[in-house]
Parts: structure tokens; C-alpha cells; sequence
């Protein structure tokens, strides 16, 4: 997740990563409306039907639309297993496919789920020297053969890495150099091990992106193939891209964009963890995977702790602990997950080092949910 740290804003910074920004006219008042029923695999209600507090949302609406939040393209609420509040903001639309950068890397632990469900990866304590044995020469310190899946999903592989310290477009920043080169896998394990692998927490795009080379070694499949067999069909999600890198393994860690998704089809995949690993009563991911994954494995920022590529963390709102397990991307891209309450949120956002204003929202949303 890009988004947890404040990085420098350069003007450098601004090229890379422009997008347009989404407006409405101060004139237009929104008027809470049912999401439509599309046969798309989800139902819908209404915030009232569903125990949440309509005009908390109508106004956090049109603080949107009118400039008092910025830079969000949608917000998507779903509220014991149903569409409940959907909202698209200046030139996007339900159609448009959003980037959803570190989303990616919750996507990604999904997939390795599936990929142990099935047999193809033997488990987490597999190492990189077991399941990449053709990039055995490109390592030169023999501690990273012995790292496992477990510490790539958890981020403590030990690699000398920082992504977080200068902006993505700055050669100080670690995921920079990866992408200028023809093998980014070989690039990340030709670097050297900095802490002792399992031991620190440390952010690491570059890690995640090995975990797509191990799909394609066991399984066959690059991880966008993979994805659309076990994830993504069954699903009914049918629009969707994700990069590459020049060898034709998927960002699977998000770089330069990862995956892009329509909202609710990110929320497609954050029910799956809502339901235990079911979408509409078919399995598809192992309640284990999705219950291990979600659990606590490392603290690590911000009174942030970490599983399998999904953060967990916790908010006290009206004098109630709020347990959240959370996708987030760079730029204020967040799929939130809150059990306690069956509720479910998405925000596809601008593609800024500057976050969107998604935190005001998020407690918004929560109150909302809170009417008792």
C-alpha cells in the first residue's frame, strides 16, 4: 500500500502520474437513489433496508461533488452482502475500468491461495531456491533461496529495499531502477539481503512481483491467465487489464498500475473474503487461506498490522472498536472489509502521491453503519 507513508511531491512527480480530475457542477445536489440491479451477479438495496443512515452518506455524496473531498472517482457500499450506495464522480462511470495499483497485491494473495488450494505451490514455507530454480544464478546472497512464500506475502524477505523514503518517479527509489530492466525477477533477486530474512517489515513492491514468476514456474499459467481460470470467470468479472513486465509476468505487486477493475467487481473480490471464500454459495478460495491471510502476521506501520498482502487495522468510532482488513493502493485506492458489521466499502480514487480524502469518508461510512 503506497498510500501509508507521505512521500515528497516533486514537480518531476506530477508528469508521472497525472490524471484528470473529477468535478461536478457546486450547482448539482445529489438525492439518494437505489443502486440498479444489473445481472451482474450481485443484488441491491437500499441503505434504509439495510440499517444505515441515508443522509450521512447523501451528505458525505455531495461533499464529493461539491469540492469539499478530493479526488475521489467512486464510492461503492455494500452492506450484508448487498449493493447498498454506488456513485460515480465527474467523467467516470460503472464501465470504467480503475487502476488499482496495491490492490493488486491483495489480488495477488488470493491467487496464491488458490494456487496452494490446488496443488501447485506445496505451501508458504516453500522457498524462492524450490520454486525458482532457474533464477538460482541471479542470487547472490544463498539467505534469499531460503525465503519462503510466507515471508514475500508478509513483506519481511530481508531485501535491501526502500520505495517509501522519495517519490516512484525519483532513481533513489527502490521499485525505479526494476522497471528499466528486461527481467524485473532477476533484477529483485540480484539485489542484496539487507536484514535477516523473517526478522523486519519492510514495504516491498519489488518482493510481491517474484510471487508472479512462482505462479507462472508452478503453475503454468502467467498470473493474469491464472486469474481469469480460477478468479475472475468464475466471478463474472469480464472487463479487466494488468500490465506486465517486458518477460510477460503480471505486476502482480501493482507497478506502474497493476490491475485494473470496475468498482464492483473489486468488490466482487472483497466479498469472497467477507463470505469465507465464496461468491454466491461457490467456493473458490479455502476458508483457511482466506481466514490465515486475514490474521495477523507482522506489525507493521502506523499501529498498522500486516497479513498475507492485506493490512489489518483497528479505529475506535463511537466509542466502539472497528476491526478493518483492507486492499490499499496508491493515490487513496481502498477496499475495506469490516466483519462486525458485514459491511463493505470501495474507493477508486485519482493516481496522486497525495491521497485522496478517503479517511473522513471512511468514518462516515462507519457511523452510518452505527445506528443503534
Amino acid at each position: 500500500m503506497q498510500n501509508v507513508c507521505s512521500v515528497a511531491v516533486c514537480a518531476v512527480a506530477v508528469m508521472c502520474f497525472a490524471v484528470t480530475v473529477p468535478c461536478r457542477s457546486m450547482a448539482s445536489e445529489y438525492v439518494y437513489e437505489a443502486p440498479k440491479q444489473l445481472d451482474d451477479g450481485w443484488k441491491v438495496s437500499t441503505l434504509d433496508a439495510e440499517g444505515m443512515n441515508t443522509d450521512i452518506i447523501t451528505r458525505l455524496t455531495n461533499q464529493v461533488i461539491n469540492g469539499k473531498l478530493k479526488g475521489i472517482h467512486s464510492i461503492l457500499i455494500v452492506k450484508n452482502g448487498v449493493i447498498v450506495h454506488e456513485v460515480y464522480f465527474g467523467t467516470y462511470r460503472r464501465e470504467s475500468l480503475h487502476t488499482m495499483y496495491s490492490i493488486t497485491k491483495s489480488v495477488t494473495s488470493g491467487l496464491i491461495g488458490i494456487a496452494i488450494d490446488n496443488g501447485y505451490i506445496g505451501g508458504v514455507d516453500k522457498t524462492i531456491g524450490e520454486l525458482l530454480p532457474e533464477y538460482a544464478g541471479a542470487i547472490k546472497d544463498d539467505r534469499l533461496k531460503d525465503v519462503t512464500v510466507e515471508q514475500l506475502l508478509t513483506m519481511t524477505c530481508g531485501l535491501d529495499w526502500d520505495e517509501w523514503s522519495y517519490p516512484y518517479c525519483d532513481p533513489r527509489n527502490s521499485e525505479y531502477p526494476q522497471v528499466r530492466f528486461e527481467d524485473w525477477v532477476q533484477h529483485v533477486l540480484e539485489l542484496p539481503v539487507r536484514d535477516e530474512p523473517g526478522t523486519r517489515w519492510v514495504y516491498n513492491t519489488g518482493g510481491v512481483h517474484v510471487l508472479s514468476a512462482i505462479l507462472k514456474n508452478r503453475t503454468g499459467l502467467y498470473a493474469n491467465q491464472f486469474a481469469e481460470k480460477y478468479l475472475f470467470e468464475p466471478l463474472g468479472i469480464t472487463r479487466w487489464s494488468w500490465n506486465t513486465d517486458p518477460k510477460g509476468y503480471s505486476a502482480t505487486g501493482g507497478t506502474r498500475g497493476g490491475l485494473k477493475l470496475r468498482t464492483r467487481d473489486v468488490a466482487k473480490f472483497g466479498m469472497l473474503y467477507m463470505r469465507e471464500g465464496k461468491w454466491n454459495g461457490e467456493r473458490l478460495i479455502s476458508e483457511e487461506w482466506v481466514r490465515k491471510s486475514t490474521a495477523k502476521r507482522v506489525t507493521a506501520v502506523r499501529n498498522s498490522d500486516y497479513g498475507y498482502l492485506w493490512w489489518l487495522t483497528s479505529y475506535t468510532i463511537k466509542n466502539r472498536q472497528i476491526d478493518m482488513v483492507s486492499g490499499q493502493g496508491y493515490g487513496g485506492q481502498l477496499l475495506a472489509l469490516v466483519p462486525d458489521l458485514d459491511l463493505m466499502y470501495v474507493f477508486t480514487s485519482w493516481g496522486r502521491a497525495e491521497d485522496a480524502d478517503t479517511f473522513g469518508p471512511m468514518v462516515m461510512i462507519i457511523n452510518s453503519a452505527l445506528t443503534e
